[in-house]
């Protein structure tokens, strides 16, 4: 609708509905979630999941596999790799741990949340946080700070819950042994590099034939479109003269975010748990209270809590480090953990405590007494945090204004004139080459929209990292694609390029036919043979990604199903032997590779958790976020 209102912006008939959105815009407010949907993309147990959460996801999904394949993602990849689903796969996710963690007992505290933040060195100036700094990341990130702060707890409560369920991960003697054979097992081949390169200097080139291939191809050779941009921007700055701060505004600031300045008691503990399984019989419960109890005799009787920690303990975290949890706050723990915690004094020993995971013995080693900070020393930090709040309220205020001006007037050119307000003009340019002068389009955000304008089109207000903007599309040029003359020395190395390919992919598919079919190497490949290499010789002269691919092929074949991609290379193998290598492991190793098991069964209890907590919960998505 929007976009149908912007294109014909001249037109009296929008003219009239202009003053429509005006009315809703007075009720509403302008700009709350101007560019949002309002309904749910799923529910899960009757808590909703808007639709800003689900674009925010989905943008940081998109961002982060644009980062993996170097700035673009190819169109047919991301059709692939369901990114929509696994936006809303995530939503749910993180609403059942929060539910599942909530039944444990588990809870994050405002204080870790700030804590946590405190220690991201985006949001620190010289080693300390930054408000300023933090607040001007997330605004260039577009995210409030109520948004991004219960992401952070989210992201906290998910790391205890997974600490709670896998701590019953356990690893047996046997288990290590097992994988130490996979580890050990080696394998000798003969394989061929079949080279883009070589194939590619064999390429003939004939004129028809590659005029030919330039009429298939052309499109892809035609400059980038060149836009020239009308447009009214207004910056935060510009409203700083204007913006006033009162003390009252500043104690309310203060009173309302005080937590945020503040340091809660921390408690350094230190604990010996006896685990009870969920479901244990009542003897196994009796016999872990009395073994708790006879630990307890053991303190009692002079013995060493750290010591006894180590010998008794069944909390993988505290084991071989004395039990030690480190410093903890009202709210990280259990209830009953908590409440035995703070009730002792400094170097005290708890009796036998009793929660969800067992039976514990506490013991406090020192406490940091709670600290809090004055109105007067945070004054100026707050003057300035209201003081831009202000101006991005009144440059709000301005553009929104503005916008409506436009559409009444039925362009920008005509409000311009009528207003009064310097209407902005760009030179032609095209979005990959945007002149470093035109700080405008340096800003990601506004570059972005500006670009998906067609020609004549009015941009919607626009929040960039410094102001808002609107944009019209003055005119928008699509070059002629060059003749193949012009260009020739380029179309000529695509074209060899690709007809290289050809006859790499040719001559590796015939090397594998040849082994399929007679168990022999074609005489003109050149074959290499490889010394018994283990899964994890990274540093061998044979591919890794080769070897990995003839590993998951023992048992199955000794050839793989089609030529392996290696970069711009193909390769071709043949697996001629197999043995068990000499076990050769350093404890080091072993105790590693304990820990990754260890890691990688934590995660399968947690997945099996989450799992039985979406069967135990009443999940609905909105199936069209999914088209």
């Amino acid at each position: 609708m929007l976009r149908v209102l912007r294109k014909n912006a001249q037109s009296p008939l929008i003219q009239a509905v202009v003053v429509i959105i005006a009315v809703v815009f007075i009720f509403w407010g302008v700009g709350s979630n101007l560019n949002s949907n309002a309904s749910a993309v799923a529910v899960v147990d009757g808590t909703e999941i808007t639709g800003i959460e689900f674009s925010r996801t989905y943008d940081r999904l998109l961002e982060s596999y644009k980062q993996q394949f170097g700035g673009q993602v190819p169109e047919e990849l991301l059709n692939t790799m369901g990114i929509r689903q696994q936006a809303i796969n995530q939503l749910v996710q993180r609403e059942l741990v929060r539910k599942g963690a909530g039944r444990l007992g588990l809870m994050i505290s405002d204080q870790e949340v700030q804590r946590s933040i405190a220690a991201i060195p985006a949001f620190q100036n010289n080693g300390a946080f930054d408000l300023a700094a933090y607040q001007a990341v997330l605004a260039q990130n577009r995210l409030s700070e109520t948004a991004f702060e219960e992401g952070i707890r989210n992201d906290l409560l998910a790391d205890r819950a997974l600490d709670a369920i896998a701590g019953f991960a356990q690893v047996s003697d046997q288990e290590i042994r097992q994988w130490l054979d996979y580890a050990g097992l080696e394998m000798q081949l003969n394989y061929a590099i079949f080279s883009r390169e070589e194939f590619q200097e064999k390429v003939q080139v004939e004129e028809a034939q590659l005029a030919s291939w330039y009429d298939e191809n052309k499109e892809q050779y035609r400059p980038a479109a060149l836009y020239s941009f009308a447009y009214l921007f207004f910056p935060f700055s510009g409203e700083m003269e204007d913006v006033q701060v009162s003390e009252e505004e500043m104690r309310a600031y203060f009173n309302e975010h005080a937590a945020r300045w503040q340091t809660p008691e921390q408690r350094h503990v230190r604990h010996i748990l006896f685990r009870l399984d969920q479901g244990a019989s009542a003897e196994a419960k009796a016999a872990k209270k009395e073994a708790a109890e006879q630990a307890l005799t053991m303190l009692r009787g002079g013995s060493a809590f750290n010591e006894v920690a180590d010998s008794l303990t069944e909390d993988p975290a505290g084991k071989g480090k004395g039990g030690d949890l480190g410093f903890i706050t009202r709210g990280q723990m259990v209830p009953q953990f908590e409440e035995a915690a703070f009730n002792l004094a400094s170097g005290a020993t708890s009796e036998v405590v009793e929660s969800p995971f067992g039976f514990h013995l506490i013991k406090v080693e020192s406490v940091k007494p709670e600290s809090k900070v004055s109105f007067g020393e945070k004054k100026e930090e707050i003057t300035e945090i209201l003081a831009q709040q202000k101006t991005r309220a009144l440059s709000f205020k301005k553009v929104s204004a503005a916008y409506e001006g436009v559409m009444r007037a039925g362009s920008l050119a005509k409000y311009s004139e009528s207003a009064g307000q310097q209407l902005q003009k760009s030179d032609y340019l095209s979005e990959k080459a945007i002149p470093k002068d035109m700080a405008l389009l340096q800003d990601g955000v506004i570059a972005k929209a500006a670009f998906a304008l067609g020609k004549g089109e009015l941009s919607s207000i626009i929040e960039g990292a410094k102001g808002y903007a609107i944009l019209f599309a003055d005119d928008v040029k699509i070059p002629e694609i060059p003749a193949l003359e012009q260009i020739r020395s380029q179309v000529l190395a695509d074209y060899s390029r690709e007809k290289g390919i050809e006859l790499m992919r040719q001559a590796a598919d015939g090397a594998l036919k040849a082994l399929q079919e007679n168990d022999k190497w074609p005489e003109a490949v050149a074959v290499k043979a490889s010394a018994y290499i283990k899964r994890s010789d990274t540093g061998a002269e044979a591919p890794a990604l080769m070897l990995q691919e003839a590993f998951n092929q023992l048992g199955k074949s000794k050839l793989p199903n089609a030529p392996i991609n290696i970069g711009e290379d193909l390769v071709v193998y043949q697996i001629t032997g197999v043995r068990q290598g000499e076990d050769t492991t350093e404890e080091a190793v072993r105790d590693s590779l304990k820990a990754q098991i260890l890691q990688a069964q934590r995660n399968q209890l947690f997945s099996r958790w989450v799992a039985r907590l979406q069967a135990q919960s009443k999940v609905w998505i909105n199936p069209d976020i999914l088209k």
